[in-house]
C-alpha cells in the first residue's frame, strides 16, 4: 500500500510561543525548526520546540506578555489596554 501525504498547514503568524508561563507574539516568517532560537517581539529568545495543544495549560493558564503586547498594539495602531479603559 502507497504511503500518502497529509499536509499540515499551519499558520506562522498564529503561533504564540510560550515562555515560563507568558505567551509571546513573533514575527515568524516560516514554521521554526525544533532547537530553532526564536525571537519574540519583546526581545525574549528561546529555542523552539512542540507540543500537543492539550499540553498549554499543563502548568496553569499562560498569561500574556505587556510587552509583546504593547509592540504588537503600536505596529498595529491598536489602543493600548490602558487607553481603552481610560475611554469607558
Amino acid at each position: 500500500m502507497e504511503t500518502v501525504i497529509a499536509v499540515i498547514h499551519i499558520d506562522p503568524e498564529a503561533i504564540h510561543p510560550v515562555v515560563d508561563d507568558v505567551w509571546h507574539r513573533t514575527r515568524l516568517a516560516r514554521i521554526p525548526e525544533p532547537g530553532q532560537v526564536i525571537a519574540m517581539l519583546c526581545g525574549v529568545t528561546a529555542a523552539a520546540t512542540f507540543e500537543p495543544l492539550n499540553q498549554r495549560r499543563a502548568h496553569g493558564a499562560p498569561t500574556e506578555c505587556p510587552d509583546c503586547d504593547r509592540i504588537y498594539r503600536q505596529e498595529h495602531n491598536i489602543p493600548q489596554a490602558r487607553d481603552r479603559l481610560r475611554q469607558r
